[in-house]
């Protein structure tokens, strides 16, 4: 539970944490410093003391005979030592005995150390060793002092910094907690609402306009799921009354067989249309999921593309139009989906291209590596209002779905899901008496 409650905690907490532990570590490796730095320029100061005490003592044996008595030398050490108070000083023998101390009973116990050797002059008076003390307590006093304030300033200091810290990161975070309020108040019935982008920071700038652009995408979405919710339960609806009316029809009369045959063929036309709009719909269902398509060599799309006119030549030659193949490509391909989005084309361009003209399938390389692949007829334009919406599922141009009977809007839409699946786009022309429809391929 511990480590669960550590892993969540705020970035607040996070950032005033680390700016606590960064401060304290900053400071204290400057008192640190400090410390160090007085204590090295303390025990140089000392160092120089010595060494000037000690050459003033081999100066005293070495230029003054007189000193080599005895009773002046006590007297003269006893003046030199008066003025430095906290220096101490022994002088031995060959031996090792003390024939002189300065403070007799009071040799420090915290002190710097020091020892020379005397002059043959002073040896002949029996001193040979002289040991200097500096008595170094008031300077560790001081030391403790500075270390006390040095720590004490480094914890407030560090403490004044987190306080600081936690109110700049407090303010600094009030444009998250505002678009947190925001975003709690969004809802399935709002989603025209967005975040606000006045006074948002630079940094969080564009995570606002990534969140707004995926509530316009979810707002799209849900639209397209309540249009196709509709669209559906108005195209199942029809068939399926179809059905039930003709069947209870055959069962309450008592036609013969050939009535009953006819009633069952109706019957059977309905639910092979409903198997062709659920199929399609199964089919949209796995390209919206990422379904690529199978890719295989196509030497000639050319080819292909009169293999399906052929087909479709019966329903071209009743609409009174002719067709002809414009260009050729070739590469790698889903040849039977590639049949598919023309069949659907060819099927499109002639419920409304004009009785005696002429339908061209395009097909034309692009120089980035791209083929299009269009259908172009003569006939109604298409409205500009309308052409961005074509390739949605369940669309007509014709609102009042006068050919509902023979087309439940699923081609264009498949048509665009196939493109998809080649990594490529639909897209669509219209004006002055002529319309392209087709994809690009990658």
């Amino acid at each position: 539970m511990k480590l669960g409650h550590r892993n969540n905690a705020t970035l607040s907490a996070r950032l005033i944490r680390w700016l606590a532990s960064l401060s304290l570590g900053v400071l204290g490796c400057l008192c640190l410093g400090v410390f160090f730095s007085v204590k090295v320029n303390l025990e140089t100061q000392q160092d120089l003391r010595l060494e000037k005490f000690s050459t003033a003592i081999r100066h005293m044996f070495e230029e003054t005979p007189v000193h080599l008595r005895p009773g002046t030398l006590e007297h003269d050490l006893d003046d030199l030592l008066k003025i430095n108070r906290d220096l101490h000083l022994r002088l031995r023998n060959r031996s090792g005995e003390v024939h002189f101390v300065s403070t007799p009973g009071s040799w420090p116990s915290k002190a710097r150390f020091y020892s020379l050797e005397l002059p043959d002059k002073a040896r002949k008076n029996d001193f040979s060793i002289a040991e200097l003390a500096l008595d170094t307590a008031p300077d560790e006093a001081i030391l403790d002092r500075l270390a006390a304030i040095l720590w004490a300033a480094a914890l407030i200091g560090s403490a004044a910094i987190t306080l600081g810290g936690y109110l700049i990161v407090y303010l600094g975070l009030s444009p998250i907690r505002t678009l947190a309020e925001q975003t709690r108040s969004l809802a399935i019935r709002s989603l025209d609402k967005r975040l606000e982008t006045q006074g948002i920071p630079a940094e969080l700038q564009v995570l606002v306009d990534q969140f707004n652009d995926l509530l316009n995408r979810l707002e799209k979405a849900y639209r397209q799921l309540e249009g196709f919710n509709a669209d559906v339960a108005h195209e199942l609806r029809t068939p399926l009354a179809n059905i039930i009316a003709s069947s209870e029809l055959a069962l309450r009369s008592h036609d013969d067989d050939e009535n009953l045959r006819d009633c069952i063929g109706s019957n059977l036309e309905e639910m092979h249309r409903l198997s062709g709009i659920v199929n399609d719909m199964l089919f949209l269902s796995q390209a919206d999921r990422g379904a690529k398509a199978r890719r295989t060599p196509v030497p000639s799309l050319a080819q292909l593309c009169a293999e399906v006119a052929d087909y479709y030549e019966a329903v071209l030659l009743e609409a009174d139009l002719q067709w002809s193949i414009d260009g050729d490509a070739s590469g790698k391909f889903d040849a039977a989906l590639l049949r598919r989005v023309l069949s659907n084309l060819l099927n499109n361009a002639a419920r409304h291209a004009y009785r005696g003209s002429s339908i061209v399938i395009r097909i034309r390389p692009e120089a980035d590596g791209q083929v299009e692949l269009s259908v172009i007829n003569r006939g109604e334009p298409i409205p500009a209002a309308s052409l961005p919406h074509i390739f949605n599922r369940f669309f007509r141009v014709d609102t009042a779905r006068s050919q509902g009977h023979q087309n439940h809007g699923l081609g264009l839409a498949i048509v665009s899901a196939i493109a998809r699946m080649h990594d490529g786009e639909a897209f669509a022309k219209s004006g002055h008496g002529e319309t392209e429809i087709g994809i690009r391929l990658a």
